[in-house]
């Protein structure tokens, strides 16, 4: 009798999870917005759950499928987005319209897991004072001081190099070790050394933090199909390990600092003076810093306090989004400029021209070289590291047509869509640097977003990319190794465009 009713109750279960599911896929149907037929339970995610299309791939299908609708349904996993296509639409939607879409809609148990709560998934008002009080970390004066963190860094490149000068290099591994070196330095302050120890227990950390593992896509999936099931269980979506690991780290250098009164010149600093006196320093803003401003009145923000548990969940961010995604870009800068030789010559003329003109490899030499940052642009149109933008409705919101996107309604801009559109840039496939020496229309580059949402640590982001190429390609030309197979294939069951083969590269010294 006992097992007759718990079949019953399982049977009643999944037929209520089916019948659930079923009405989700019916959303776009009812609401009579185009979309291309979900799976049940999948959405329009099964391919990747295959590994047969990558999230770009079935966005593009779904963006060229209906190119004269504003707005497009797409359903990822079990939650309904809808996606704007519009040019127009989806700028007012970023900027101009952006009270209406503030938060990015991720659910969050702070209270159970506070290393989760970062500037990324924070909300409403919340975000907006920490905003606020972590735009100046990042303007240009921050910047420049923070570039002389990097400098040994780049000597320490030059040295791994050196030694295996006649071998094949895995050149996402070395980047990766360069930006672990890197975030090692500006955001922990210290010497991780991982470009001398590869297996440092600083290097071993970050890779179990960002690597695409089965563990890593299974958890990040989840988060997306199932956001209030993990709010309401206290899943995070990092490794507790990890967690005690930098927490002891950043715990460790702050009391160090403290105990020794040092002072460095790093973005540990500014968090630690943005702890203690509950603001950062600003010592020069000028127009370039504009894109920090959320430009909205800030009226009567309630005060949040800047927690230990705060201080390392900005930490940790800046590891998540700094490491692994650096070191693919500028491995796939690397490849482009190994399949154009060209281009790779005239980045290093501009590289030897710059710092002569600078008097050597100084923040002013690397700020000018202009060529060098539009190879890295054109990387990032073709391999964004975000299919889309996400965004959440906070207030009801009418569309041209009439459609009303409600409170709570989640929408996504198609980024890697909008970056192959040809009406946006012709022959989108090719590799062309010089799309990017002059002005780009608003809206139609998005790798860091736009509006008062954009990444606060964009021109770091860009700044640490051009440092690393620049030190690489004044020392050694690199040209690809047979070893590497062309085209070059990608394991599509995670968000962002990661490689399945590693990009062997030879070097010849300069």
């Amino acid at each position: 009798m006992i097992t007759i009713t718990l079949a019953v109750i399982a049977l009643s279960l999944i037929a209520y999870l089916v019948k659930k599911a079923w009405d989700i896929n019916q959303h776009w149907e009812k609401k009579g917005i185009k979309h291309c037929k979900p799976v049940l339970f999948f959405g329009n995610c099964f391919p990747i759950v295959l590994n047969k299309k990558s999230l770009s791939d079935i966005i593009g299908e779904l963006y060229n499928k209906y190119p004269k609708e504003q707005v497009l349904g797409f359903y990822d996993f079990l939650t309904p987005r809808l996606f704007i296509r519009d040019p127009e639409l989806l700028q007012k939607i970023l900027i101009k319209d952006f009270t209406h879409f503030t938060d990015h809609g991720f659910e969050i148990n702070s209270e159970t897991n506070p290393t989760d709560d970062q500037l990324f998934v924070m909300n409403g008002s919340r975000w907006r004072a920490f905003r606020n009080k972590m735009s100046p970390i990042f303007t240009s004066g921050k910047l420049k001081d923070m570039y002389t963190t990097m400098s040994s860094c780049g000597e320490n490149l030059i040295e791994y190099l050196k030694k295996r000068e006649n071998e094949d290099i895995d050149i996402r591994e070395l980047m990766g070790l360069f930006s672990m070196d890197v975030i090692g330095a500006a955001v922990f302050g210290m010497d991780p050394g991982t470009l001398k120890n590869p297996d440092c227990e600083f290097r071993v950390m970050g890779k179990r933090l960002t690597e695409t593992n089965f563990q890593n896509i299974l958890r990040f999936w989840l988060l997306l199909a199932f956001p209030k099931f993990f709010q309401k269980l206290g899943i995070s979506f990092q490794d507790n390990i990890v967690n005690t690991y930098y927490g002891k780290l950043i715990q460790q250098n702050f009391e160090y600092r403290k105990e020794k009164q040092v002072y460095r010149n790093d973005f540990t600093q500014m968090l630690l003076q943005l702890k203690e006196k509950g603001k950062v320093e600003v010592q020069s803003w000028d127009s370039n810093d504009d894109y920090l401003k959320t430009n909205e009145p800030v009226g009567n923000i309630e005060q949040y306090e800047i927690t230990d548990n705060i201080i390392l969940a900005q930490a940790q961010s800046f590891m998540v989004a700094g490491f692994e995604t650096t070191a693919i870009l500028l491995a796939f800068t690397l490849f482009e400029l190994t399949q154009n030789p060209e281009m790779q010559e005239k980045v290093r003329e501009e590289i030897f021209e710059q710092t002569k003109h600078h008097g050597g490899f100084t923040y002013e030499a690397l700020k000018n070289m202009k060529y060098l940052e539009a190879t890295i642009k054109e990387t990032q149109r073709l391999y964004p590291m975000v299919a889309y933008l996400f965004r959440a409705c906070t207030k009801d919101y009418e569309l041209p047509d009439g459609y009303v996107i409600k409170k709570g309604d989640h929408i996504a801009i198609p980024v890697s869509a909008v970056h192959l559109d040809p009406n946006n840039y012709p022959d989108p496939k090719v590799y062309r640097p010089e799309r990017f020496l002059e002005p780009i229309k608003q809206g139609i580059y998005l790798p860091f977003g736009e509006g008062p949402r954009i990444c606060i640590a964009m021109r770091y982001a860009i700044m640490v990319m051009k440092y690393g190429l620049a030190k690489f390609l004044m020392h050694y030309r690199a040209k690809l190794s047979e070893k590497t197979k062309v085209p070059l294939q990608y394991n599509y069951r995670f968000f962002t465009p990661v490689p399945s083969n590693k990009i062997m590269l030879k070097i010849e010294k300069i």
